[in-house]
């Protein structure tokens, strides 16, 4: 709790800074990114559409530590809870604890939890330090590795004797920009000559307009708070439609991510934690 307020404590002392980097980044985005498509950005985006841009994108990266938390705390419970049984079994306590009513059976798990948690950092700490090596693999590279490497920043701090807050947030500022204009080169590039799966559809004057692969050669820019970006692949021209004048607005969800939670879902260490749960 102490170092929650500490963090809080930083980030109140420093919010001018902060708001000052934050609609900086999303300018520069913004107009890297738009500019590619000889789009006049400013002309049409507002100072509200400037903050989220970067909000979203730090709450992805919040959102897939979160995920990384899970998987590993997943992973250690369960061989928390094989370990337990083995210092049961070497100790000949095993049948005790087994033959013990409830009271007694958490008297002999206090035993254990009192060095879980610090345990449990250690081990994340280690994961994340030998899954550098496996980061290539990951899907969704643009937002997971950025995040694997704030996750690591984090751990590192949990982990040292010395609170570094500044260091850190500077460090996971740093990575947060590089990889905002890395992905806004990239997608400069990919939306330009590649179509594109994620599928959008609106109607306009009673037409049409779809960015689905099968129909059409429109790519899905972005949008603001007044205006929807596409850009067709094969004339090489960029579309505005303002969404004051569409209507019938459709996104098309994907199965990605779906696919996703489902392999997690259906994984061992998600299977047999859901089982430990069970049993308690």
């Amino acid at each position: 709790m102490n170092e929650l307020k500490k963090i809080t404590t930083y980030l109140k002392d420093n919010i001018g800074l902060i708001l000052l980097l934050v609609y900086s980044v999303s300018f520069a985005n913004y107009y890297i990114f738009y500019k590619s498509f000889n789009i006049s950005i400013f002309n049409y985006v507002g100072l509200n559409d400037l903050i989220f841009f970067t909000l979203e994108y730090v709450f992805k990266i919040l959102l897939i530590i979160a995920i990384y938390e899970l998987i590993f705390f997943m992973i250690f419970s369960i061989f928390w809870g094989f370990y337990e049984r083995i210092v049961l079994i070497c100790k000949k306590k095993l049948k005790l604890y087994l033959n013990s009513d409830k009271r007694n059976r958490e008297r002999i798990l206090n035993v254990f939890n009192e060095h879980f948690s610090k345990g449990l950092i250690n081990a994340k700490f280690t994961i994340v330090m030998l899954g550098i090596f496996a980061i290539v693999f990951l899907p969704f590279k643009l937002i997971t590795i950025p995040a694997y490497f704030i996750y690591f920043i984090y751990l590192t701090e949990l982990i040292s004797k010395e609170r570094m807050y500044g260091i850190s947030v500077t460090f996971a500022s740093v990575i947060i920009i590089l990889s905002m204009i890395f992905t806004t080169l990239y997608n400069s590039y990919s939306k330009r000559f590649e179509k594109e799966n994620y599928t959008i559809s609106f109607t306009e004057n009673n037409k049409l307009i779809t960015t689905e692969k099968e129909k059409s050669s429109l790519n899905y820019l972005g949008e603001t708070s007044t205006n929807i970006f596409l850009y067709d692949i094969e004339s090489k021209k960029a579309k505005i439609y303002n969404k004051s004048n569409i209507s019938d607005f459709e996104i098309q969800n994907s199965d990605t991510i779906d696919n996703y939670i489902l392999l997690i879902k259906n994984s061992y260490p998600a299977r047999k934690f859901m089982e430990m749960i069970n049993e308690k």
